[in-house]
């Protein structure tokens, strides 16, 4: 039995470091600037966590996890 592929796993990795940003840019003071950042950054890891999802959902990842929490946390900025 082959091992899964984990080429896909920087979009999971991508996504809940993103997350982790836009949580933060959502708790910091409401500077015009930082909401529109964090809304950016929050869309992003939304998208990259879903590829991760997708790419582990075809065995070229393994961090499927790291993938979901990086949309919620995306999605809790929106």
């Amino acid at each position: 039995m082959s091992e899964p592929s984990t080429e896909g796993n920087r979009h999971g990795t991508w996504s809940l470091t993103l997350g982790v940003l836009g949580l933060l840019a959502l708790l910091a003071p409401a500077a015009t600037a930082v909401v529109l950042l964090g809304t950016v950054v929050s869309i992003t890891a939304v998208v990259l966590g879903v590829n991760g999802v997708l790419a582990a959902s075809g065995g070229r990842a393994t961090n499927r996890p790291q993938a979901v929490a990086g949309i919620l946390l995306g999605a809790l900025h929106n």
